[in-house]
């Protein structure tokens, strides 16, 4: 057993060095090359992107005796487009715990919610995310101001990424081991945050520890 597993962290070691990532199948043991990163100087368009610590709220959701509370986060945003033309823009935000959880920004959030969040944000001209995706015109006068909200966060929660796309137009095709099918890959804006203590203890402050580009 022991010999296996020095061999596993050889191979392992071997396959980074050559530039590729093993993949576990019911064939076996698979390599593929590993996600290609974002060009240092990029021809294509990206926008501007300025974004505000994550906020926690918590909100009743359901019913009568269905009714229990849900702990939710959301990022507030603004957008320009700066590229030299108008870009039809439709962000996509996802969220990884670092309990391995993937939460989905909810788009089509209650208006009950956006109003105690545009009344918290103090910021009369935020935009529902349902009304977000759309073009967008060039210049800071054409901005959009927005929220991703996330929601069911628990206490085993004490970290997370979060995945922003739509914000470049690079992409990078990569073929998947397992189909042999082409796979686009788009620019993708990673701010990683750190939550001390408890994802939804009383006053929780999420610490940015970075802010990267990968493509995925």
């Amino acid at each position: 057993m022991k010999i296996k597993k020095v061999l596993g962290c050889v191979v392992m070691n071997l396959a980074l060095a050559g530039g590729v990532a093993l993949v576990l199948s019911s064939r076996g043991v698979m390599a593929r090359p590993l996600a290609p990163r974002p060009a240092l100087a990029s021809r294509s368009w990206q926008l501007n992107f300025s974004f505000s610590k994550p906020q926690r709220m918590q909100v009743m959701a359901g019913h009568g005796h269905q009714a229990h509370v849900v702990t939710c986060y959301y990022l507030r945003y603004t957008v320009v487009n700066n590229t030299g033309k108008d870009i039809f823009f439709v962000p996509r935000f996802d969220m990884v715990t670092d309990t391995g959880r993937m939460i989905r920004a909810k788009v089509d959030i209650s208006g009950k919610l956006f109003a105690a969040i545009r009344h918290r944000s103090g910021d009369a001209f935020l935009i529902n995310p349902m009304l977000v995706a759309g073009r967008l015109l060039q210049g800071k006068d054409y901005a959009k101001d927005s929220v991703a909200v996330f929601m069911g966060l628990t206490t085993k929660d004490r970290g997370f990424k979060i995945f922003v796309s739509g914000l470049s137009g690079e992409t990078a095709v990569q073929t998947d081991p397992l189909t042999g099918k082409p796979v686009v890959l788009h620019k993708t804006l990673v701010l990683h945050y750190s939550v001390p203590g408890e994802a939804i203890n009383i006053r929780p402050h999420p610490i940015l520890l970075s802010k990267t580009w990968v493509m995925r």
